[in-house]
């Protein structure tokens, strides 16, 4: 699909989460030819109300973006479970409790801003095991400071070292492996029980997870923490 016809085709889920003047704004903007790999980062301001983001000229990140912050993937009202997760959040703020919600897989950070908007109450953290994906999480939820904890790792059954085994890839691909500390480019391996006693908290509102394969092993052992 050439460029002209790939906007056109975007341009009713642009204008209608953003309104015609940001959403055409925007659109031409972000959605344009770009590479799988840059370390061109851009600053794209969106609407009143919410932060501006940053994104690097790569097909990935404007992905995330258009997934996100466009079509809004991670909406969940239209789906019969919503009211009660609502009345959870609701019920945990009335106890006095914060309600935790972990972003596995954070990438750059979108989904953790999008949760933060739709839970402002809610506390966040956010894992990612990239260090350059890492630093535009830590831009894009520099806002939020308080409320998304950002941790430099992965998700795994245990707490351990992991490391990244395809850094080849795009930065919304990659894929760990666990291996022994020690191992040059070890990064923490965080179990999920653990986030939860590091965040204080005895449940979880939402566990996002979006971890490239890592799915088999952690939930292969230990998930009390499902329940």
């Amino acid at each position: 699909m050439n460029l002209l016809a790939r906007r056109l085709a975007k341009s009713p889920n642009s204008l209608r989460r953003f309104g015609l003047w940001n959403g055409l704004r925007l659109l031409f903007q972000i959605e344009r030819r770009l590479p799988l790999r840059s370390s061109q980062v851009r600053k794209y301001a969106l609407e009143k109300g919410w932060p501006a983001v940053y994104l690097r000229d790569t097909v990935g990140d404007h992905a995330i973006f258009w997934q996100c912050l466009v079509t809004n993937q991670y909406d969940i009202d239209r789906f019969p479970q919503t009211q009660r997760l609502i009345a959870s959040y609701d019920a945990a703020l009335a106890a006095g409790k914060t309600p935790l919600i972990i972003d596995c897989g954070a990438n750059i950070g979108l989904a953790s801003v999008w949760f933060h908007q739709r839970f402002p109450k809610a506390h966040i953290v956010a894992v990612e095991p990239d260090t350059e994906n890492f630093a535009l999480l830590a831009r894009n939820t520099a806002h939020c400071e308080g409320r998304i904890t950002r941790l430099l790792g992965g998700v795994w059954p245990e707490p351990g070292w992991l490391c990244i085994e395809n850094p080849q890839q795009g930065s919304a691909d990659f894929q760990v492996v666990s291996v022994e500390r020690g191992t040059a480019g070890a990064i923490r391996a965080y179990s999920i029980a653990e986030i939860m006693e590091m965040s204080g908290a005895s449940d979880i509102l939402i566990c996002k997870i979006d971890i490239e394969g890592s799915q088999a092993p952690l939930f292969a052992q230990h998930t009390e923490w499902v329940e």
